[in-house]
């Protein structure tokens, strides 16, 4: 685990070392969760697939790439901490506010969601929150978030 070294200028932020056993080459700001179905070593990590009413996979994201990782390469996952520029979307029927919860998307890609607080989707695990408001349904974008994924 790498820490950045802590000043009064800039935010706290905790990294760890990932392994990207996807085949797709992964880009500053994926969120990316533990591959606990494949290399399942503690250090593979893959696409976060999408919500489930269980919450199958829910609590497996680990983090956001922090800088570009090729498929079968090793490279840094921020888990804590400030990032400018991490993809969010704002879920149908829905809106990002500063503040919002985020959790895994409806459908399986690279970015999470505004916590929806009814439903069968309802019992979510939250993995950060967002600075930004973000209103375009649907659609995805890169934001200012806080990750907790520790």
């Amino acid at each position: 685990m790498i820490g950045k070294r802590i000043n009064r200028t800039d935010p706290e932020q905790l990294f760890i070392v990932g392994y990207n056993s996807s085949a797709a080459s992964w880009s500053n700001g994926y969120w990316v969760r533990w591959d606990y179905s494949t290399d399942v070593n503690g250090v593979g990590m893959e696409t976060p697939a999408a919500q489930g009413a269980a919450g199958v996979g829910y609590a497996a994201v680990c983090g956001v790439v922090a800088e570009t990782i090729a498929s079968g390469a090793y490279g840094l996952i921020q888990v804590y901490g400030y990032h400018s520029a991490a993809r969010v979307k704002a879920a149908t029927g829905g809106a990002i506010a500063a503040g919002t919860a985020l959790a895994c998307a409806s459908a399986a890609g690279y970015e999470l969601e505004n916590v929806r607080v009814t439903g069968t989707k309802a019992n979510c695990y939250p993995k950060g929150f967002s600075y930004e408001a973000y209103t375009l349904a649907n659609t995805t974008a890169a934001k200012k978030v806080h990750i907790s994924c520790l």
